[in-house]
């Protein structure tokens, strides 16, 4: 999960103009408390969502490492269930679902939304 705060770091830097220090330890669940609670702990997304996050991010060419992405995309939609799901057609819009928070990557701009594509890609990796 380290690198998963890492990159939550950034993103903070990126999108907010709060300090560092004021993020919260945990990855990027503290992450969303400094931006208003917009921003979903991508380490509580579900195989389904980040399957279809994953489609929208390469359709979308927003995923430096297109190959791996959809190496990893077509061995999620392989699961049982996976593809057929709600959350699969939620990512495949281009929104991020945690446990208690969404995310469309449409509302934001630039380098914060391919280091999102980013996050969920290393995250789904953890499903295979």
């Amino acid at each position: 999960m380290k690198h998963i705060l890492g990159l939550g770091m950034m993103i903070a830097l990126a999108s907010a103009s709060a300090p560092v220090p004021a993020i919260a330890q945990g990855g990027l669940g503290g992450l969303g408390g400094l931006l208003g609670g917009v921003v979903p702990d991508v380490g509580s997304v579900g195989a389904s969502n980040a399957a279809g996050v994953l489609s929208y991010c390469v359709k979308n060419k927003l995923l430096g490492s297109v190959g791996g992405a959809k190496s990893v995309l077509g061995q999620l939609t392989k699961q049982p269930g996976v593809a057929e799901s709600d959350g699969f057609k939620l990512g495949q819009a281009g929104t991020i679902k945690s446990d208690d928070t969404q995310l469309s990557l449409g509302s934001i701009k630039g380098k914060v939304k391919t280091q999102m594509c980013d996050l969920v890609l290393r995250h789904a990796k953890s499903f295979l």
